[in-house]
């Protein structure tokens, strides 16, 4: 089994005491984020774990448990977003300095392999910050520059446009936006569902963009990878990537491709949980929306301005 901690709200960072008390005690409980009366006990035994996946802004808190979470046999990588929006955009963020430290001190502290960096989501708009194609070349630039050797891979992904992504951006005063890969709401649900697409590559600015961010990252060292975009970037220099990447595991720790000792294969086809054009590996997230602070203006998590929870080691779900 591989979790995922997690794509609903960012653990290491907030509730890392929480997440090491769950694996002292071998198990967590996770809430259906859509039915409050299913609740799912999810187990957090190294013998029943293939890796766990950690998401996060900022590692910091967790970098000194890596040690013990490694000495109790539980294999972890982490994706470490990074993208060094203005703080209206992202008002809950650590600064840029702060920010390329903590990835270069965790990098130091469990090895590029397991350090991977996310800049995500991309999008352009004008507003008073000018976030142009030119705004992310000299960003990217500066943000590979001092990360090198600190990641193998940069995770490049264009930003979805969810109901209500656009109205949270405005009010961060982010006008005429250009999403990559466009979404729209389901009827009468207002949630997002895939538009069909016959074009292989997204629109400009954005071919160009990649491009020029893909060249940027190899010369510093870092395989560029997308996440789960429905075109072919492959003719731009970057290769469909898996963000929960059982290849990548199995690289780092032979062996991790199957739970230890009860021999069950870890299941590296697609996650259907995810959308289309997801190539993740299927994962149990043990998250919950709603319990992020940090209130980034694009993210698909936020539900409402978000609050950190009063969680204790002992408490079994978040």
């Amino acid at each position: 089994m591989i979790v995922s901690a997690s794509r609903r709200t960012d653990i290491p960072a907030y509730y890392s005491s929480w997440l090491m008390g769950r694996i002292e005690a071998g198990y967590c409980l996770v809430g259906n984020p859509y039915d409050a009366r299913r609740v799912t006990r999810v187990s957090l035994a190294p013998e029943d774990l293939d890796f766990i996946v950690l998401w996060t802004r900022d590692p910091r808190p967790m970098i000194p448990l890596m040690a013990e979470l490694d000495s109790r046999g539980i294999r972890s990588y982490f994706q470490v977003t990074l993208t060094g929006y203005p703080s209206p955009i992202e008002p809950g963020a650590p600064g840029l300095d702060e920010a390329t430290g903590a990835l270069r001190d965790l990098a130091a502290t469990i090895g590029p392999r397991r350090t991977l960096w996310r800049y995500d989501p991309i999008f352009v708009a004008g507003g008073p910050e000018g976030i142009g194609a030119d705004w992310h070349r000299r960003n990217f630039e500066r943000l590979a520059r001092d990360l090198e050797g600190s990641s193998e891979r940069v995770t490049l992904s264009l930003l979805d446009e969810y109901a209500a992504t656009a109205s949270r951006l405005a009010r961060a005063g982010q006008t005429g936006l250009r999403f990559g890969s466009p979404r729209k709401a389901a009827p009468g649900t207002g949630g997002p569902s895939e538009v069909t697409r016959a074009a292989t590559q997204p629109v400009e600015p954005f071919p160009a963009l990649l491009a020029d961010l893909a060249s940027i990252a190899r010369s510093r060292g870092m395989r560029p990878q997308a996440c789960a975009e429905p075109f072919e970037l492959d003719r731009l220099g970057i290769e469909a990537g898996a963000c929960v990447d059982p290849a990548l595991a199995s690289s780092i720790w032979p062996g991790a491709g199957v739970a230890a000792e009860v021999g069950q294969p870890a299941r590296p086809r697609k996650d259907s949980g995810q959308r289309g054009t997801c190539r993740c590996g299927r994962s149990v997230d043990i998250g919950s929306y709603g319990s992020c602070p940090r209130g980034c203006a694009y993210c698909y998590a936020n539900r409402g301005a978000g609050k950190l929870l009063a969680r204790t080691p002992a408490d079994e779900s978040l």
